[in-house]
């Protein structure tokens, strides 16, 4: 079991990951103001911030069990605020929104239980791929490309749901494996 110690919660990437999070509010108002300029390069920006965080982590050791929390959880923020800005443009429909805030719901939910039991969910391979697809897809209807977006937005979104399958049948492996243990 992974706990958080205070001396591990202050480091580069975890810095990196709050300045993302941080760029959100910066996204929404530059978009709001009509500047979509401005608004896919401070994106951009922040989608930087979460390469270079993971790099950091990884080669300097720097990996903790607050940076894999907040790490997704700045994906899942940062999903949801851009896909919010173009249902709210008209440019997504509100289901889409729906069945994305449903998955991060249950991935959101799913990780506390797991979190509860001290077992800390690792991003999946699956989990990265969809969401560099989805940020494609962000970025390509930023850059007024609505058919390739579509395209990649629908990808993404089947990605996304099969996923949640990838992730659920690991949580429950993993908490499985983890009730055997605490029984012993």
């Amino acid at each position: 079991m992974e706990h958080i110690r205070r001396d591990k919660i202050v480091n580069i990437p975890n810095a990196l990951t709050l300045v993302r999070i941080a760029l959100l509010p910066v996204v929404v108002w530059r978009f709001q103001i009509g500047d979509s300029v401005g608004a896919l390069l401070v994106y951009l920006l922040a989608m930087l911030t979460d390469a270079v965080d993971g790099i950091i982590a990884r080669r300097f050791h720097q990996v903790t069990a607050l940076g894999k929390l907040l790490d997704p959880v700045a994906d899942k923020l940062s999903l949801v605020t851009l896909i919010g800005l173009f249902v709210a443009d008209g440019q997504i429909p509100l289901w889409l929104l729906g069945v994305i805030l449903f998955k991060e719901g249950i991935m959101v939910i799913g990780g506390a239980i797991a979190l509860k039991r001290g077992i800390v969910v690792y991003a999946l391979p699956i989990g990265k791929v969809t969401t560099v697809a989805f940020i494609a897809s962000i970025v390509s209807r930023f850059l007024g490309l609505t058919g390739t977006a579509d395209v990649l937005l629908g990808v993404s979104v089947v990605m996304a749901m099969i996923a949640l399958v990838w992730y659920s049948l690991d949580l429950m492996k993993k908490l499985n494996t983890n009730n055997v243990d605490s029984t012993k």
